[in-house]
Parts: structure tokens; sequence; C-alpha cells
């Protein structure tokens, strides 16, 4: 008698303190668990899943998606995107001004003395140091080649490395030189800046 009681109040008693639903069994727990819910909320039916998640994008019987558009009308209308969608040509900027690149261009970096060479020694000095100093990522070099005064013949390296300088620019490896007292025949040496701004052509 004592142990049917239990039973029964077992039975009658299906939520807790909390108001959490008390279970006899695991068959029960996932028994409610696998069943699909329907909610009921003003004038909207949602659906909940086995995992009590919402499911959405359920499609109504009324919704007929079974007309597609005819080739015709496709090929129209994938031209009618394609004009809209026209990529127009990038506007190139234009060239920065050879002052305005020299402004960002460090103090002299590297120098070069050609005292005591002639004049093929000191060409092809100035040209391995030039492709030397471009290679290491130097930009701006100077080159002291004397003023000429304890030569018989007068001044000779400042023509040769002038020269030099001349081909170069040719070959966009210099973008710019200048004597330092912005007379070749008053300076001793050459400031010359090379071309490692590539991007600002």
């Amino acid at each position: 008698m004592i142990c049917m009681g239990k039973k029964e109040k077992k039975n009658v008693r299906k939520r807790n303190k909390n108001d959490l639903p008390v279970f006899d069994s695991e068959h029960d727990f996932l028994k409610i668990f696998t069943k699909k819910k329907e909610i009921e909320t003003d004038k909207k039916k949602i659906q909940i899943n086995k995992h009590g998640v919402q499911v959405l994008g359920v499609l109504s019987d009324e919704q007929n998606f079974t007309e597609t558009p005819s080739k015709e009308n496709f090929a129209e209308l994938l031209e009618e995107s394609f004009k809209k969608g026209e990529a127009q040509p990038v506007k190139k900027a234009p060239p920065m001004p050879l002052h305005k690149r020299l402004k960002r261009y460090p103090p002299v970096e590297v120098e070069l003395d050609l005292h005591g060479y002639n004049a093929i020694g000191a060409q092809v000095k100035t040209i391995s140091f030039i492709h030397s100093c471009k290679h290491q990522g130097f930009f701006t070099l100077r080159i002291i080649v004397g003023k000429g005064l304890h030569s018989d013949l007068g001044p000779v390296l400042p023509d040769v490395v002038e020269d030099v300088l001349r081909e170069m620019k040719k070959q966009n490896l210099v973008i710019w030189y200048e004597w330092d007292k912005k007379k070749k025949s008053k300076s001793g040496a050459v400031v010359v800046y090379l071309k490692q701004f590539e991007r600002f052509e």
C-alpha cells in the first residue's frame, strides 16, 4: 500500500519546484524532444525541429517556383547586366614632377673619390660604382672628380664622369645629377640621384 502511494505521487508530480518537467525514464525524455512542436504566435506558425531550433524558409504550397525564364529573356538580362557594369578605365595619375621627387631623396649616402684615376679607370670605376649602389638600394651619391688643378691637360675627369652619367640617364638608372657648386668648372664633385622610385613613373 505504501509503495503504491509513492508511485502514484511520482506519476502525479510532473514538474519540480523550478517548474521544469520531471521524467520517469530516459525513454520519456527522448520522446518529448523527438516530437515536432508547433507554437502558435500572433497569426504566425513557427516550427521547431527535434533540436529545439526554429525552422526557417518553409515554403508554402501556394508559391510556385516552377516557372523559369526563357533562354531569350536570360540572354537579354545578361547583356543588360554587362552594359550596366561596364568597367571604366582607371585614370592613371600624372607622373610626379622631378623637383618633388628629388625632395624625397635623402642627403648624400655614399661617396666615390676618383683622385688618381686616369680617364678609362675613372669611367670603369664610375659605372661599377653606380650599378653597385643601385643594387644596394642607395638613392643619393657623390662622385668626387677634382678640379684638375694639378693636371697638365686641365680637368679631364669631370667630362668623363658627365658622359657616363648622361649615358646612364638614358638607361633610366640615374634620374638627375648636379654639380656641387652648380657649375662644372667650379665644382670638384657631382651629386647623383639614382632612380629607385619606379612606381612614380
